[in-house]
This record gives C-alpha cells, sequence and structure tokens, in this order.
C-alpha cells in the first residue's frame, strides 16, 4: 500500500519534533501552575488536549511568516494534528503521574 503525503501534511510531518517539544512545555507550564500535583489538576483529558493543541499551535503558527487566511489554516492543522496524534501521549503522560 503506498501512502500520498501532500505538502500541507509533510509541513506538519516534518515540524513533529518541535510539537512534542512544545506539547512538553505545555505540560511543564501547566504542571507548575498545579504545584506539580497531578491530583490537583482536575481537568478532563479531552479539555487538557484542547488546551495544550491550543498553546502549540499559536505558538507554532505565530512564529511562522504567513498571514491572514495561510496563518489561520496552519494554525487549525496544527490543532487537528495535536489532536489526532498526540492523544496517547498525553494520556499516557498524565497516567504515569497519578
Amino acid at each position: 500500500m503506498k501512502y500520498i503525503i501532500t505538502e500541507s501534511q509533510y509541513r506538519l510531518i516534518r515540524r513533529q519534533e518541535e510539537m512534542k517539544k512544545l506539547v512538553d512545555d505545555s505540560l511543564s507550564l501547566i504542571g507548575e501552575q498545579n504545584g506539580f500535583d497531578i491530583r490537583g489538576w482536575d481537568i478532563p483529558l479531552s479539555n487538557l488536549i484542547l488546551i495544550i493543541a491550543e498553546y502549540v499551535s499559536t505558538n507554532m503558527a505565530s512564529s511562522s511568516n504567513l498571514g491572514g487566511d495561510e496563518y489561520i489554516t496552519f494554525r487549525n492543522q496544527i490543532k487537528l494534528y495535536i489532536r489526532n496524534n498526540f492523544y496517547e501521549y498525553i494520556k499516557e503522560f498524565l497516567e504515569s503521574k497519578q
């Protein structure tokens, strides 16, 4: 089976390491706000993923040289990519802290 990767998908795949670093940074920021006490996080997993996706997409899109509709499209693509590809990673992180 062949997979065809479009330019917009490749743009996200090649930035996966940068996304992972920003996901880790956002988890650290949330941890700092709650004194690294995972029990104090009181955030459902689905909401946590949305918060992280927003943080990562805003940071990455802001650092790009895109403007207007391209900026918004890129930001939304990153949000979807985070929700679809980092769900297990974030879930494992939360489970490891409990």
